[in-house]
């Protein structure tokens, strides 16, 4: 398990409440209809609400893209809501977090090597690499990749993100990716999944380059 996928519909006023077990309550709105899952403090989520009182409260005690929703609790534990396209196309994708200390996080730059330009980074949570694999809700299992997104490309079409890679890291945390003409735009972005460790679901993370 990594960070956790919720729901891919169209969905709206995401919600998170976590009771003193470690026990999470994620809601949201779908064509006017509420639904909610319940996270437990360890074991696969199940459909339904917490019987217990929320003792998490808002925090901007880090920064995490896509964020939607990021609570803190009297144990010192974050947990996050992010939306964002995990998917090559389609919606974004409502996904659940929990963890201590600082975030996942990412380096990218664009690097020149003879006539080629390679977007190239590395992804690491609490100094160590993310890389590896992880299995979904449904048992699938998915390595842990870096999602390559060009911003006003020759692909998009207009002013706006397209996805054109998605690279797994290497053991080191590590990634990249040549880029063909149709990818050179003005900004790039990489995503990836957060690793799990544990009962620890780190939250997903992204980084943006300028192209010079």
């Amino acid at each position: 398990m990594a960070s956790i996928g919720i729901t891919s519909e169209a969905f709206s006023k995401p919600y998170l409440r976590v009771d003193a077990s470690g026990n999470a309550e994620v809601g949201w709105t779908v064509g006017g209809r509420r639904d909610s899952v319940v996270i437990p403090a360890s074991g696969q989520l199940y459909h339904s609400r917490l019987s217990g009182p929320d003792v998490s409260h808002p925090t901007s005690a880090v920064a995490i893209p896509y964020r939607r929703v990021l609570r803190r609790t009297p144990d010192g534990r974050l947990w996050a809501l992010q939306a964002w396209q995990t998917a090559w196309r389609g919606p974004p994708e409502l996904r659940f977090s929990r963890w201590r200390g600082q975030p996942t996080s990412i380096t990218l730059s664009l690097k020149k090597t003879g006539r080629s330009t390679v977007l190239a980074g590395r992804a690491t949570f609490h100094g160590r690499p993310v890389s590896g694999s992880y299995r979904t809700n449904g048992g699938a299992l998915i390595s842990l990749a870096a999602q390559l997104d060009c911003f006003a490309c020759p692909a998009a079409h207009g002013r706006t993100w397209f996805r054109f890679n998605g690279v797994k890291t290497r053991s080191g945390g590590t990634f990249g990716s040549g880029l063909k003409a149709v990818w050179m735009g003005t900004r790039f972005r990489a995503t990836i999944v957060g690793p799990n460790s544990g009962t620890t679901l780190a939250p997903d993370a992204a980084r943006i380059v300028t192209a010079s």
